[in-house]
């Protein structure tokens, strides 16, 4: 590609605020190749046959499509708020130490209310169930303290999907909290990723969370019985 007739398309984007007022083009570069499969992955109508360009406008780095001598910006949207977003302002998740990391549905203010809520979701799930399948399996998975939301961080297969998932008495499909391993935030003035809290506020942390897993335990078998807990528990052994 010929880089004055880039240049000329990327400045010729508009590329606007959250308040509608058009951004100035600092500087741009051809998106690094993992960074460009990660949202090609995660975008692939948007991202289709064109070079992923990096856009810098100081405050945001914006993604655009440069394809036939014309750039296009990528705007995605925040699963949670609906804000319309600069890919690079999604949260990106694992669910491995291994990786791979992928590219969530939202955005790092959404995911800091988030966090606030879903160990109370958590534990109300295990508390009053929707049903037996997916009692069994929250007692038998244990203490969840990450982050977890099937929406916003969608597993990377059908496969993977399907074991999280259990049927219950009337055939409506249960989502089981599959916790991340990790997050993380593209920070540009770094030029490199920034980690980001997976712990959800409100859970146990780490030196206190056995203690607190056995307690709800014996509340769970003082209300549904020592000997049912005990053989779920028991049956995630065999």
């Amino acid at each position: 590609y010929d880089q004055s007739s880039m240049e000329g398309a990327i400045k010729a984007m508009e590329i606007e605020d959250e308040d509608g007022n058009v951004l100035e083009v600092s500087s741009f570069k051809v998106l690094d190749k993992e960074r460009a499969e990660r949202y090609a992955k995660a975008f692939p109508k948007e991202c289709k046959d064109g070079e992923l360009i990096s856009v810098n406008t100081g405050e945001v780095e914006h993604i655009a499509v440069y394809k036939d001598t014309q750039a296009t910006p990528i705007i995605v949207e925040c699963g949670i708020t609906l804000a319309e977003l600069s890919p690079t302002q999604l949260v990106e998740y694992s669910y491995d130490s291994k990786g791979p990391w992928m590219v969530s549905k939202c955005s790092l203010p959404a995911l800091e209310a988030y966090r606030g809520m879903k160990f109370k979701a958590w534990k109300k799930a295990i508390l009053q169930p929707d049903c037996m399948a997916s009692f069994r399996r929250l007692v038998q998975m244990g203490l969840v303290t990450n982050i977890f939301d099937h929406l916003a961080f969608p597993e990377e297969s059908e496969e993977e999907k399907k074991k999280w998932q259990v049927t219950n008495d009337n055939g409506k499909t249960i989502h089981i909290p599959h916790p991340v391993h990790g997050l993380r935030i593209w920070d540009h003035t770094k030029g490199d990723y920034v980690p980001v809290q997976a712990h959800m506020e409100g859970a146990p942390k780490e030196e206190d969370a056995a203690k607190y897993w056995e307690d709800l335990l014996n509340e769970l078998r003082e209300t549904r019985g020592k000997k049912m807990i005990d053989d779920i528990l028991a049956a995630k052994l065999s």
